[in-house]
């Protein structure tokens, strides 16, 4: 059960992010037009060459309804620390309103704040790093600290045993703000087998333009 909710939460709190026209995960115990239910939306950009920035979609779910507030696709921030090479590929910033039957999950409540961020990280070398990247802490212009969420991000910190690569997506649970415009991240430097520092511990500010 706590496999199943940590899957559907990391899918609907990432989807997004998703590539267009990549296949979409199907969950067997949930009915694909009840596992995901897009909801039109009036800010779609003008034009033939132009896509949409996202910011108003709905994705509906069993977990609740999804809004994206804030996105950028391109954000290609490199957070190299020592020999291992990391970049903050894309963010994104949502509204979650968890279902009735998920809401426990959320501290019961009826709104929270979700940012997301996809990642990736590769260790040049052939020596065992340890680089936590999916456990930075977040710190927004609001005043809300909150730790990376570990059972709903993906595993792309921590022990990498030679020239590893790994990505995925890192998340942070706010509580309920939606005046958030900027978010910054502490990153703890990357050390060796013994735990000795090899890296410096990292502050990156990500201005949320809106």
């Amino acid at each position: 059960m706590r496999k199943k909710l940590i899957f559907s939460v990391a899918l609907v709190l990432s989807l997004g992010l998703a590539a267009c026209g990549e296949e979409k995960v199907k969950d067997e115990e949930t009915p694909k037009e009840e596992a995901q239910k897009p909801v039109s939306t009036d800010n779609e950009r003008e034009g033939p060459a132009e896509e949409s920035d996202g910011v108003g979609e709905t994705t509906e779910s069993a977990l609740g309804k999804l809004t994206v507030l804030y996105k950028d696709k391109e954000l290609n921030r490199t957070v190299n620390n020592g020999p291992v090479n990391a970049t903050l590929n894309k963010i994104q910033l949502a509204t979650l309103e968890p279902s009735e039957s998920y809401k426990e999950s959320f501290d019961g409540q009826d709104k929270v704040t979700v940012v997301t961020i996809k990642a990736s990280a590769e260790n040049t070398v052939d020596n065992t790093i340890n680089y936590d990247l999916n456990q930075a802490k977040l710190v927004t212009d609001t005043g809300q600290q909150v730790n990376a969420d570990i059972w709903f991000s993906d595993d792309i910190g921590g022990e990498f045993l030679g020239k590893v690569k790994k990505n995925g997506n890192i998340i942070w649970i706010l509580k309920h703000d939606e005046a958030v415009k900027k978010v910054t991240l502490h990153i703890s430097g990357a050390s060796n087998d013994t735990f000795d520092h090899i890296g410096e511990d990292l502050k990156v500010e990500i201005p949320l333009d809106k």
